[in-house]
């Protein structure tokens, strides 16, 4: 029923700026679910539905190579189940995902967390009143 969704996770769709990342980690909401913590944010509607970061630790990853690693497998897992999400007119979401485990997690188990928070945080987008 989604087919003409393409599941992709475009330039429009990525969180990059440093002052909307220091906004989230300042005074967003969390939900957990290991190994993943999303911290967002739901503000007024902007140009742009919802806009998702990865982080991974460097004290827990010393080495690039394993924190772009775990990055690219939460951003896929986002990319694949990213339709668990609808889009609320009226807002407009900043989202980062947060790896918190200190082992490196096979995709599927990073995957099935994002498919548990993903329906939260929908929830709350969906809910939101101001």
């Amino acid at each position: 029923e989604f087919s003409n969704m393409k599941l992709t996770f475009g330039k429009n769709e990525k969180l990059k700026s440093r002052k909307a990342f220091d906004e989230l980690f300042s005074d967003g909401k969390t939900f957990v679910s290991h190994p993943i913590r999303f911290v967002y944010k739901i503000k007024p509607k902007a140009d742009y539905n919802i806009r998702v970061g990865v982080s991974v630790g460097k004290k827990k990853f010393k080495h690039a190579v394993d924190r772009n690693l775990l990055k690219r497998r939460a951003k896929e897992a986002y990319r694949l189940n990213k339709l668990l999400l609808e889009p609320n007119e009226n807002y407009s979401v900043d989202l980062v995902m947060i790896y918190t485990s200190t082992k490196h997690q096979p995709f599927e188990k990073i995957e099935e967390a994002i498919k548990t928070l993903l329906p939260k945080l929908n929830e709350a987008i969906q809910t939101k009143k101001d």
